[in-house]
């Protein structure tokens, strides 16, 4: 096990980058940093707000922004369970509500602040359209929750940034938690959270090392299934944060024309599925062969037959399928890495606010976060 503290991360990084400090000011970033830290006492206290998702579905998970990142990544977590579950983006409900909630199903609206437009007119759609709406957000007197039929809360994920840290991966925690009692499975709260400090501890000691002589032009991440919206998840956060390039693909169709913008100076990120190993670790070394700043996140199964560094290793100790609140702290991390490397503050970030509001329209007026 690794244990770095901030001031070591930035000691390392003076070398990279000289303004981490705003003239005689405290370190910049440290907001972020201390919400990816501790970020599993928010998990925590979503114990008390689990509940299984009423009826026998179809789910349908929407959200914006992060929050629909999120309800790709619960939706195949629903799949993988055996569950009939899809993602759709709130604005796809809003406008066409007769596809996308045809028939009887019910609808999990996810929303951080429960006040998104998108959120709201989304629920209205549900409720139209007859089915139930369980509202997933961090805010228990929230509008959302007043127009919901369900409600699950984590009432400690709140941020107070821009950027979503643990609002994301407690919420997705929650539905992970919700989807496991639905199919009669029991939780896995007790443990789960006790090996965040482990995965923060080994990715800060990692990820300074492919900032190493320069850090990356370009910032790609690759995940499938589960995985995915975790990547694009990870993309968002460098963007917001460091207001430079970074996508989100799977693995195997990279090679479907994205990485021909691929070069020496850009990092490529594999977010690996134990099961998926081969055909990932094939895309790894055609990846090699373009540049050597790539990066596996994956348990150590996915490592064995191929070997990689550097490496960030997930646990062991539950399916990969589950990991998702782990998955998405390396990147969150590497995001926070990267904004202080291009001389930025991850506490505030350029050109974006956390509610970004539209004036009223007749048929298509949208006041909402930019961060749900």
């Amino acid at each position: 096990m690794f244990f770095v503290d901030f001031r070591q991360t930035m000691d390392c990084f003076r070398s990279i980058n000289h303004s981490f400090i705003k003239g005689d000011g405290p370190l910049q970033g440290t907001q972020v940093y201390d919400l990816i830290q501790h970020q599993a006492l928010a998990w925590q206290e979503t114990s008390p707000f689990t509940i299984p998702l009423p009826g026998p579905g179809p789910y349908v998970f929407s959200g914006s922004g992060s929050s629909y990142y999120l309800a790709q990544t619960a939706a195949h977590f629903a799949l993988l369970l055996g569950l009939d579950a899809r993602a759709q983006a709130s604005t796809d409900v809003i406008l066409e509500p007769e596809t996308m909630l045809r028939g009887t199903g019910c609808l999990v609206i996810i929303s951080r602040s429960g006040t998104t437009t998108e959120a709201l007119w989304a629920a209205s759609r549900g409720k139209e359209k007859g089915w139930p709406v369980v509202a997933v957000t961090c805010h228990a007197e929230s509008p959302l929750v007043k127009v919901a039929d369900f409600t699950m809360v984590s009432p400690q994920g709140e941020d107070h940034t821009i950027v979503m840290i643990k609002s994301f991966s407690s919420m997705l925690f929650l539905l992970q938690n919700s989807l496991l009692l639905t199919v009669g499975k029991s939780e896995f709260l007790d443990h789960f959270s006790r090996v965040v400090d482990e995965v923060v501890q080994h990715t800060m000691a990692v990820i300074p090392q492919v900032f190493e002589p320069t850090r990356p032009r370009r910032l790609y991440l690759l995940g499938s299934g589960v995985r995915f919206g975790i990547a694009q998840e990870g993309a968002l956060k460098a963007q917001e944060m460091s207001n430079q390039c970074a996508m989100a693909y799977v693995p195997m169709e990279f090679r479907h024309g994205p990485w021909g913008s691929v070069t020496r100076e850009d990092l490529v990120v594999v977010l690996g599925q134990t099961r998926h190993r081969s055909l990932e670790h094939d895309v790894v070394q055609d990846l090699l062969r373009r540049t050597d700043k790539v990066i596996g996140i994956a348990q150590q199964e996915w490592f064995n037959a191929n070997p990689m560094h550097p490496a960030i290793v997930l646990p062991a100790n539950w399916s990969d399928i589950t990991l998702g609140p782990l998955a998405i702290i390396p990147l969150q991390i590497l995001a926070w890495h990267w904004t202080i490397a291009v001389g930025k503050d991850p506490d505030h970030p350029d050109n974006i606010t956390q509610v970004v509001q539209l004036h009223d329209r007749p048929t298509h007026h949208v006041s909402s976060e930019k961060r749900p």
